[in-house]
């Protein structure tokens, strides 16, 4: 497996600065956003794609009609049009950073099971010829012989 992470670590002091400049951008944006759960996010009204401009011309007619609705102001209509557009350039460069992120975790995981799993192989062959070896290897191969993702048990 070719080495693509790993030569390149931040320290322990680098991550939290970073954590801290990720929370300080966060209680920045916190006066302007709201978490959704999943049900309201499933139940929320889709706009449709370049639907801004139809917004525009109903909120323009709503008034020039002098249309009113109750708990329904075009003011608000707007306001929430204008958040929308302006939040937006903040999206993609937090969701492909959060991606990259994630990828790298991802990766430097799979390198490091391989190489693992390289080593727990080279090991297992020597336990033959090693009692001592085969005794501190014993965590691992129990380990391995559960199935993939278990919990270990209150006995184990």
């Amino acid at each position: 497996m070719k080495n693509r992470v790993g030569n390149v670590i931040p320290t322990a002091e680098e991550i939290q600065q970073l954590v801290k400049d990720i929370e300080t951008l966060a209680a920045k944006l916190e006066k302007f956003t709201l978490m959704l759960s999943s049900e309201e996010r499933q139940h929320t009204t889709k706009m449709r794609a370049r639907g801004e401009r139809v917004v525009e011309l109903v909120g323009s007619l709503a008034v020039r009609h002098q249309i009113a609705l109750p708990r329904i102001s075009v003011d608000d209509m707007g306001k929430d049009l204008v958040l929308a557009q302006r939040l937006a350039p903040l999206a993609s460069p937090l969701e492909s950073l959060s991606q990259k992120v994630s990828d790298t975790i991802l990766q430097a995981q799979s390198e490091c099971w391989w190489a693992a799993m390289a080593f727990y192989t080279a090991l297992t062959r020597l336990t033959d010829t090693d009692p001592e070896l085969e005794d501190a290897l014993k965590p691992a191969v129990e380990f391995m012989a559960r199935r993939p993702r278990s919990e270990p048990t209150a006995e184990a």
